[in-house]
């Protein structure tokens, strides 16, 4: 059940599953690290844990939590081996492997040999494996990783959870305002589950929302304007919309965000485009070619884009993007200057790139 860091297994929401399935079958005792950079489903399956091996807190003896102050390994092993009169079971939770000081062999010595009742949990999100403790930590007992989403179906399973998010709170998205929100966060559910919650709220003080929700409600209520501007600029590209992505575009830099970091933005979309234009051209199913560009919530956009570019003048953004990347690492330029021209040479018509 250990994961080694050159085998990260399951993204973290396949990780929870497999957490839920065996707190069925009842959770081995010993030694449990959660790690991982999906925080959100490694807090949840945290949560899960303990609420199934110390109900209500579990008694007197039943659970202690240690973390706001440093412990040694010594001292955590001998408080998770230590019984009381009123609890069979023993659960000891770390809740910050930073604090966590000492040698790894009474940890080791506990994950060998850890009693049938006696459970350690130790929340450790980051670890370090060339530090020995860290490295006991990892493979002396059960080490959980929850990481975030790669790859197509992971990130298809994430948008589905999030849509499922949404409904649990009484909201429901559409297909733009969904990929907002997944374009302003990324694979972040705690952040996304943050918006979801002020949108419920905003729906419970009677509001007149449509229904399902759309790109600018999501746009007036969630946090991260300038990103919510990056997504619109990509959005302007895409559709070859050449006035609407220089307003985008001076927008941000007027907001103080860095062009380099709005360039790299646009270059993904680019991307995407691209890629789906070469696949439409190949005669690839419509569904297919919004599946292979991850396009599945700028769709609309992405079916102007591909009618308004050729796949010359898109196999040609790579070396715009190049030449404007090195001359935003010019001193001697304007960066905003290099940006409004890379976007007007993007979306202007070919008849006027002259």
């Amino acid at each position: 059940m250990a994961f080694a860091s050159a085998n990260p297994g399951p993204w973290g929401g396949a990780a929870l599953k497999s957490v839920l399935q065996t707190l069925q079958k009842g959770w081995p005792p010993g030694l449990t690290v959660l790690t991982g950079d999906d925080l959100y489903h490694l807090d949840l399956a945290q949560s899960k844990i303990l609420e199934a091996l110390a109900p209500g807190a579990g008694g007197a003896f039943g659970l202690s939590i240690y973390g706001d102050e440093p412990i040694t390994t010594g001292a955590l092993v001998g408080a998770v081996r230590s019984t009381g009169m009123f609890a069979s079971r023993r659960v000891v939770f770390l809740r910050d492997v930073a604090g966590l000081e000492g040698d790894p062999e009474p940890i080791q010595a506990y994950a060998s040999s850890p009693g049938a009742e006696s459970f350690l949990i130790v929340r450790a999100p980051k670890l370090d494996r060339k530090r020995k403790l860290h490295k006991a930590l990892a493979e002396a007992g059960v080490c959980l990783a929850f990481r975030r989403p790669v790859g197509d179906a992971e990130l298809s399973a994430l948008a589905s959870e999030m849509t499922s998010m949404a409904t649990a709170r009484g909201v429901e998205l559409s297909a733009g305002a969904a990929g907002l929100l997944l374009d302003v966060y990324g694979p972040d559910l705690n952040r996304i589950a943050s918006e979801l919650d002020k949108l419920s709220l905003w729906l419970g003080s009677g509001a007149a929302a449509p229904a399902p929700i759309d790109e600018a409600t999501v746009r007036g209520l969630v946090s991260g304007s300038e990103i919510l501007s990056g997504w619109e600029l990509a959005d302007a590209v895409t559709k070859r919309d050449a006035v609407e992505a220089i307003a985008a575009a001076r927008r941000l830099l007027d907001a103080g965000d860095e062009p380099i970091r709005i360039l790299g933005g646009l270059a993904s979309r680019a991307r995407a485009l691209l890629r789906a234009k070469a696949l439409t051209e190949a005669g690839v199913p419509p569904k297919a070619v919004i599946d292979g560009a991850r396009a599945w919530y700028f769709r609309d956009a992405l079916a102007l884009g591909l009618k308004r570019y050729t796949l010359h003048e898109l196999l040609a953004m790579p070396g715009r993007f190049l030449e404007a990347d090195r001359s935003l690492k010019s001193r001697s330029l304007d960066k905003g200057a290099v940006l409004e021209t890379l976007v007007l040479s993007l979306t202007s018509p070919t008849a006027e790139r002259r």
